[in-house]
């Protein structure tokens, strides 16, 4: 058989409906509790190229996913995560002064293309790529000597990362259980009395909850 004939015979299978017959397009809805610990670090401030060191403390949160398997394989997925109070340790080139901020929100929006691994159907195992919007909400900061404090916007940045994660079905109604590591690479832009900042969030965010799919 030539190439020509080998190509038009997998093209005839795949659009014979028995290709498609054992499948049927279903819909997932994710329900998340969520850790988010931010892996970036390292301030750009604009005057004089100087450089200040943080610390990214994690936080938690809650959000949903929704996916739409178009295949056996393959999965949209559409997903929103809110945190809230998710604090940064800033220091002075000397270490002597530190400046205390808290992140009023974390909330990034993903859209992502899911890899389902043939298991035989007793779990669900998955990974992929994705791309976020990313809405870090305003910074509060206050120096520690003195009790000055301010607040500042901070821009929507938009990121990429993937996902990786398993569903353990719990009986036949379509409940079961999830956990899902995601990772995202972004970073925290804005401009405070002047002074521009940018910093990497990158956030690895571990989460576990429940899933329904019909």
């Amino acid at each position: 058989m030539n190439h020509s004939a080998f190509i038009v015979a997998l093209l005839a299978l795949a659009a014979s409906p028995s290709a498609f017959a054992q499948f049927e397009p279903s819909f997932q809805l994710q329900f998340d509790l969520a850790f988010v610990d931010p892996s970036g670090g390292g301030v750009s401030v604009d005057v004089g190229g100087t450089g200040v060191g943080v610390d990214l403390d994690p936080g938690a949160g809650a959000g949903f996913r929704g996916e739409y398997l178009f295949s056996e394989t393959l999965g949209v997925e559409l997903g929103l995560l809110g945190t809230s109070n998710l604090d940064i340790r800033v220091g002075d080139l000397g270490g002597s002064v530190g400046t205390a901020v808290s992140i009023n929100s974390f909330s990034p929006v993903t859209l992502g293309l899911n890899y389902h691994f043939p298991t035989g159907g007793k779990v669900d195992i998955y990974a992929g790529p994705l791309i976020a919007i990313v809405n870090y909400g305003n910074i509060e900061s206050s120096v520690s000597i003195g009790g000055v404090s301010s607040g500042t916007d901070v821009d929507n940045d938009f990121g990429w990362g993937a996902i990786a994660g398993i569903d353990i079905p719990i009986g036949s109604r379509g409940w079961s259980v999830h956990s899902s590591l995601r990772y995202i690479q972004t970073s925290m832009k804005g401009t405070s009395d002047g002074v521009a900042f940018d910093t990497d969030f990158d956030p690895l965010i571990l989460s576990v909850g429940v899933a329904y799919r019909f």
